[in-house]
């Protein structure tokens, strides 16, 4: 569990635009008894984070005073442009009262199981425990995975169990945190049959229909070479004398 100090100075008077341009982050430290507007250079505080995440614990020295704020990272605040700090929340903390806190997986080793993928079902997990014994992490070493269908599930975590509790679904110990599985490859999807192309058989093309009187004429000249019945046998009826 890390443990670390890190002096701030309570908020000027200016915007936190302001602030931002002269390479400031604004925060609050909140808590019981309120919340007390600070700030910090924003490099220096990117440092901490990188080192503490939100699991780590650390003791807030605000200039001025001689209390120190032992706090956890509640929330940070990012410019979804350029990534810049945009605000920081502290959370104070009791130190003999035990608080809930995501904890991050960190996936270690080589996986390799052929024709599988690995899957990370769970990238945090929710513990109980004293501020002072949170854990920064949970490993997870995926290279003790050998076949399709195993995982690592809670009960195969790494932790101290007579300080820290998971916070269990309805899965229990059971819930994965990490499975292989077969890899599967996408079907084709099935296009339908195209539409019969312009100038085929049977299909006239768009716009156009058959030209007037062009039916009409073809059964206009079946009927004029082909003479009715009646006048046939009368033609070949010879003459009376």
């Amino acid at each position: 569990m890390t443990q670390t100090t890190f002096k701030v100075e309570k908020r000027a008077a200016e915007k936190p635009k302001h602030l931002r341009r002269q390479g400031l982050v604004p925060g609050n430290i909140f808590g019981k008894d309120g919340s007390i507007a600070v700030q910090m250079p924003a490099r220096e505080f990117d440092d901490l984070y990188q080192e503490v995440g939100e699991t780590g614990l650390i003791y807030l020295a605000v200039a001025g005073s001689q209390k120190q704020h032992p706090v956890l990272v509640d929330e940070v605040q990012t410019d979804p442009v350029d990534g810049h700090y945009v605000h920081v929340a502290f959370k104070q903390v009791a130190l003999t009262d035990k608080i809930t806190a995501e904890v991050p997986v960190e996936v270690m080793g080589k996986f390799e199981v052929p024709e599988a993928v690995m899957v990370v079902v769970k990238d945090e997990i929710e513990v109980e425990a004293l501020p002072t014994d949170l854990p920064e992490k949970f490993e997870v070493d995926v290279s003790t995975l050998t076949a399709i269908g195993q995982m690592i599930t809670y009960k195969d975590l790494h932790y101290d169990r007579s300080k820290v509790a998971l916070i269990l679904g309805e899965e229990g110990e059971e819930e994965p945190v990490v499975l292989v599985q077969e890899q599967r490859e996408e079907e084709p999807e099935e296009l339908p049959p195209a539409p019969p192309a312009e100038g085929e058989e049977g299909v006239a093309p768009e716009g156009e229909q058959p030209a007037e009187g062009e039916g009409k004429s073809e059964e206009k000249q079946s009927a004029e070479g082909k003479a009715p019945e009646s006048a046939k046998a009368a033609a070949e009826k010879p003459a009376e004398k």
